[in-house]
């Protein structure tokens, strides 16, 4: 049976080529065609697995070049970011997934070109089962020679990694069972993968993406789903030193850990989730934001990037389907958060006086609602044909963050809130985080410094993240167990600090709106 690892074994044998850096110009690339790749899991690979022994050269070679050669560690980094600002790479809206896609195939691609390794495979780091760094990340040697893999930090102890334990541990509440349910039993893409891009530059009018201009794709400011502001932005975070800014790709771990992102949204499909089918995400090109083994730069369309297979690869554990009915009503109902164009109109709330959001208090934003607005979560599980909303999500936008806040946690109907109310609490939702992003923007409402909004790069500076959070399944289990006193719901978020900085000095987080829609 003649497939590509045969092949190559054959023309080894025949004393054609005594490596595979000798195979004749275009074979590698058509033998590469006849199989799906397998990208499998790092948490276990031996040391010496192919593929993560490839990985080590290409990265090795990549960055024993020139920083000004196009294809280099750092030449390929920035495309995504630079020190200071992110480039074409997008957060914070619905070119996200597919984007890191694209990103992670031009690096598998370069390695099996650079290493003349037509059977590589990019692994992933699956940090739902191992909560450190994979093994071949931390040694700062690798059969007695500096490791490719291990980041240095340039002597400066401030610029290593963290170690992902204590503060910086990924615990439960960022990668464990709850949370990558509630990834998987999204039905919605948008609140899946990210909600679609909003100039929101201007307060007085949010403009909702409206053509296929470029300046959307790293434009930022849609709602950030739980997959992007929890698992993805947490772990870069934690992670530290390159982790948490533009130029994160700087660390090798970054393929690892967008692999696994990547994985999980092929998983999602695979179970049988639909990706958006609306033109402005499907027709948008990524233009030369690519670049080929050769150096050129190529432009793939988000069209090119939905089918893993398409792409040549596949994942070592992939789903069957399993057949979750799309309720329609909620679907039309989730359309209309996102799409000013769709008819549905469900009950929201907004409110955009603040001052009561800032962290670390007892206070936090309060919606009186009408008891038949909550009587659906009286519930445990309503009957899918019931009639009316069953779920409520809140959309926290613009948030401004203070420099030393590591990550955000959302608690509803607490009576005190703060960083020592640990997440088995009754009212705690979720926990968010967003990266550094590019430069800063001026001072925030309480004097700190706030992250700077992506897209700064890009002529998009002074845009602060946002989020969607679904608040059902805590609100459902107060309302079953104490009531929710009043018939109202309100949302209160705690600032965490990064790890050294004392709890009285954490700064704030102060959104400029929090909205309630029932859907």
């Amino acid at each position: 049976m003649i497939n590509k690892r045969n092949t190559l074994k054959t023309i080894v044998a025949a004393g054609a080529i005594t490596s595979f850096s000798g195979l004749v110009p275009g074979l590698w690339q058509a033998v590469a065609a006849t199989a799906l790749r397998t990208r499998r899991c790092v948490n276990t690979m031996a040391l010496d697995d192919p593929d993560l022994a490839t990985y080590r050269d290409f990265v090795g070679i990549m960055r024993s070049r020139s920083p000004n050669t196009r294809v280099s560690w750092v030449g390929f980094a920035n495309q995504h970011g630079d020190a200071n600002n992110f480039k074409y790479c997008p957060h914070g809206d619905w070119y996200f997934l597919p984007w890191h896609r694209g990103f992670v195939e031009m690096y598998e691609k370069t390695a099996a070109s650079l290493t003349s390794n037509p059977d590589f495979a990019m692994p992933y780091w699956d940090w739902t089962a191992l909560r450190e760094l994979p093994a071949a990340f931390t040694d700062p040697t690798y059969k007695g020679k500096p490791n490719p893999l291990y980041v240095p930090g340039k002597g400066d102890p401030s610029t290593l990694r963290n170690p992902l334990t204590g503060d910086n541990a990924l615990t439960d509440e960022l990668v464990g069972p709850d949370v990558i349910r509630r990834i998987y039993e999204e039905t919605n893409y948008e609140a899946f993968g990210t909600s679609r891009s909003v100039d929101r530059s201007n307060k007085q009018k949010l403009i909702v993406q409206n053509n296929l201009d470029p300046k959307w794709v790293p434009m930022g400011g849609g709602n950030q789903g739980i997959l992007e502001s929890t698992p993805h932005n947490n772990v870069h975070n934690n992670i530290g030193a390159f982790m948490p800014n533009s130029n994160s790709p700087r660390d090798p771990i970054f393929m690892m850990h967008h692999g696994n992102i990547d994985r999980i949204w092929a998983s999602w499909n695979a179970l049988g989730r639909q990706n958006s089918t609306d033109p402005l995400w499907l027709n948008m090109p990524f233009t030369n934001n690519y670049i080929a083994p050769n150096g050129k730069f190529h432009t793939k369309k988000v069209s090119d990037l939905l089918s893993t297979t398409a792409l040549g690869y596949t994942y070592d554990n992939m789903p069957q389907p399993d057949s979750k009915p799309v309720d329609a009503q909620r679907r039309a109902n989730m359309a209309a958060l996102f799409n000013p164009a769709a008819i549905a109109q469900p009950l929201r709330l907004k409110k955009v006086d603040m001052a009561a959001a800032t962290a670390a208090t007892s206070r936090g934003v309060p919606f009186q609602l009408e008891a038949r607005n909550l009587a659906p979560l009286q519930a445990a599980a309503p009957a899918p044909a019931a009639p009316g909303p069953r779920e409520v999500v809140a959309l926290i936008s613009d948030i401004h963050i203070a420099d030393n806040v590591r990550a955000i946690r959302v608690f509803v109907n607490r009576d005190t809130v703060g960083p020592d109310v640990p997440v088995t609490d009754p009212h705690f939702v979720t926990t968010l985080s967003f990266l550094k992003h590019g430069g800063r923007a001026p001072a925030g409402p309480a004097g700190h410094g706030d992250h700077a909004a992506h897209g700064a790069g890009s002529g998009h500076a002074g845009r602060q993240p946002s989020a969607m959070v679904n608040l059902t399944e805590t609100l459902r289990r107060l309302s079953q167990t104490q009531g929710l006193q009043g018939n109202t719901i309100t949302v209160q978020l705690v600032a965490l600090p990064f790890a050294g900085t004392p709890a009285a000095e954490v700064g704030t987080v102060v959104p400029a709106s929090v909205e309630i829609a029932f859907i």
